[in-house]
């Protein structure tokens, strides 16, 4: 039976995809703020990718002992809240990044 993508999947090639246009920006601007879109949405990845490992681990023990009760506690193991401070490191960053494109062509 096939098994339909999680969202920690799906998140994680969004951000994989994110993370690639924040490169690109970043080899074309060379600043600080496009460094900072590209590390933040860099963050988010690792942090959507742990959640996907630790999603197929509990899914895993599921399957292992469907008829026991387990008590299964989900958290970060790495840093809580990886994710929110990419996001926040990445918006900065874009936010940055736009201010000084529009400084730059009304100037």
């Amino acid at each position: 039976m096939p098994v339909a993508p999680s969202l920690a999947l799906l998140s994680a090639l969004a951000y994989a995809l994110l993370t690639a246009a924040g490169v690109m920006l970043w080899r074309r601007t060379r600043s600080l703020a496009s460094a900072m879109v590209a590390s933040g949405f860099a963050i988010a990845l690792l942090d959507s990718a742990i959640m996907a490992v630790q999603q197929l681990e509990i899914s895993a023990s599921f399957r292992s002992h469907p008829t026991d009760t387990l008590f299964i506690v989900h958290h970060h193991d790495f840093v809580p809240y990886l994710g929110l401070l990419g996001l926040w490191v990445a918006a900065v960053g874009l936010m940055w990044h736009s201010a000084r494109r529009r400084a730059a062509g009304m100037s």
